[in-house]
């Protein structure tokens, strides 16, 4: 699933308090130091979690190389099946959005 954030980018998301203000400032801290505003950063709320995207900077890029988005490919399956009775702790429907069905 393509974002079109433009490129690979840092992801942090917090929940747990119903004071939204704390859940972006800690967000914020998550991320501290990585990144790129300037690039790119996406705020996203919702009412479990808030959510912040940013861009990655060039240098952040150089070990990684390309980052390929791998949900609901023969991959995540392949690493979803290794995680063995682990994986009974996700919920469903993020089960269902991160790898399909796993069989």
């Amino acid at each position: 699933m393509d974002m079109n954030l433009g490129g690979p980018v840092w992801h942090a998301s917090v929940a747990g308090s119903l004071i939204k203000a704390v859940l972006e400032s800690e967000a914020e801290r998550q991320l501290a130091g990585v990144g790129d505003a300037s690039l790119g950063e996406w705020l996203e709320v919702t009412q479990k979690a808030v959510h912040i995207r940013r861009r990655l900077t060039a240098r952040e890029q150089l070990p990684v190389g390309p980052v390929v988005d791998i949900r609901r490919s023969d991959e995540a399956r392949m690493r979803a099946a290794r995680l063995g009775a682990r994986l009974s702790m996700a919920p469903p429907d993020v089960l269902a959005e991160e790898i399909g069905a796993l069989w």
